[in-house]
């Protein structure tokens, strides 16, 4: 008798995992497809920015449920920093800017906008693409850094604290950042 009810826990157990499977099976389905996009799970929406395929993204832009200035990624990040955070792409900044998208929108815990996160991590050429967009360099996230002054924080003070330097491309990159924001900030 312990031998039918132990198999019958291996059933249930066996078409749990089945439906599990078959769920998961239909989420990638959805996901794969680029006529019905309907991606409702964050660590897929973030997969997709990660890939950077225009498409992808295009689709599932088209297709958000939420507002596209809502916190969608861990209940403090925007699409717009989302995408400048994990994308490879700058191109879907366009994208996400012709849906409406705030170009100022502040990262929840930081205060800290997408050129924040751009220029910290050296993406040139999504910097370039932000100022198109006429962001306000002068904004100030919750330590009251401007971009200015968190970089300098950022990339040098803090990393003057545990002996790593910039690489020689790093600083070339900082200094094309750094370039761009000031002609930025004069026009």
């Amino acid at each position: 008798m312990g031998v039918c009810c132990g198999n019958n826990n291996n059933k249930k157990i066996r078409s749990r995992n089945n439906s599990t499977k078959k769920n998961n099976k239909l989420k990638k389905a959805d996901t794969n497809s680029s006529n019905n996009l309907k991606v409702t799970d964050i660590n897929e929406k973030e997969l997709i920015l990660k890939r950077g395929i225009i498409h992808e993204i295009k689709d599932l832009i088209n297709n958000l449920d939420e507002n596209i200035n809502d916190y969608i990624f861990g209940q403090n990040k925007t699409l717009l920093i989302e995408a400048c955070i994990v994308c490879p792409n700058c191109d879907v900044i366009d994208l996400i800017m012709e849906k409406g998208a705030n170009i100022d929108c502040e990262e929840y815990q930081t205060g800290n906008t997408p050129i924040f996160f751009c220029a910290l991590d050296l993406k040139v050429d999504f910097v370039q693409k932000l100022l198109k967009y006429h962001p306000n360099i002068y904004h100030k996230n919750h330590s009251q850094q401007n971009i200015f002054e968190f970089l300098k924080f950022q990339l040098f003070d803090q990393r003057k604290s545990i002996n790593r330097e910039m690489t020689k491309i790093e600083k070339e990159k900082y200094e094309q950042i750094e370039n761009m924001l000031k002609k930025y900030s004069i026009e």
